[in-house]
């Protein structure tokens, strides 16, 4: 959120300190010290910018501040979003996706009970990253990369699975083996096994002289599974 404390001023996030607007704004034409650190010797061209009292709290910092001088507002004057609220919208402008959900068998076909189900998620950036962002505001620019921590897929048998992997597509020549990384095995028998997934994200942010990460969910489903008993063929 944004940060003022009265008497104090509007909290920079970029160096950690409070900037107040001095008031009232010294002369253009007052000695150099009145305008503070950073403040341009030609009264003309100062005067384009403004005077602050700088506080910068923190062990090792109680003398650090004073009056400087800044051409633009600094970044947090005034009010705006601070760099998480800015990393949540470069979130937004991301457009992440849960998985897209992959099986064999498919849709269309029987499975056989007891035997290996595959599972797969489709690999895009909006399905499995990366995928970055950057949003601005108040002086301030947050950039945001985003990828998949796990997918936890819920099989319609009131079991489920968890995978840290995309998972690896089934091929004809892997025959009746199991996934290496993301497979399961129904139980039971169903015409209709409702197959679906939530998505975690962890999103890692930095800007504003921060840096953080976020943890984001997406739901996705429409897969149906069909398990049957293996058919016996009886010998004439």
């Amino acid at each position: 959120m944004p940060c003022y404390k009265e008497g104090v001023g509007w909290f920079n996030y970029t160096d950690q300190c409070y900037w107040d607007l001095l008031n009232p704004q010294p002369p253009a034409d007052a000695p150099d010290w009145q305008w503070g650190s950073g403040a341009p010797s030609d009264p003309a061209a100062r005067a384009k910018g403004k005077a602050y009292n700088v506080i910068c709290p923190g062990i090792g910092r109680e003398l650090a501040g004073g009056t400087s001088w800044s051409l633009n507002p600094p970044p947090g004057f005034g009010g705006g979003p601070s760099p998480e609220e800015l990393a949540q919208e470069a979130i937004k402008k991301m457009r992440l996706l849960g998985a897209q959900i992959g099986t064999a068998p498919g849709n269309g076909t029987t499975g056989i009970v007891g035997m290996p189900v595959w599972i797969w998620n489709v690999k895009t950036d909006r399905t499995w990253g990366p995928v970055s962002a950057s949003a601005s505001a108040g002086g301030i620019t947050v950039n945001a990369t985003a990828n998949v921590q796990k997918i936890v897929y819920t099989m319609g048998d009131g079991g489920g699975v968890t995978c840290t992997s995309a998972g690896t597509p089934y091929n004809a020549s892997y025959g009746g083996s199991a996934s290496p990384d993301c497979g399961y095995r129904y139980t039971k028998t169903s015409s209709a096994f409702s197959v679906g997934a939530v998505t975690t994200w962890t999103v890692h942010w930095e800007g504003g002289g921060q840096q953080g990460d976020i943890t984001t969910t997406r739901a996705s489903g429409g897969v149906n599974l069909a398990i049957g008993e293996a058919q016996v063929v009886a010998k004439p």
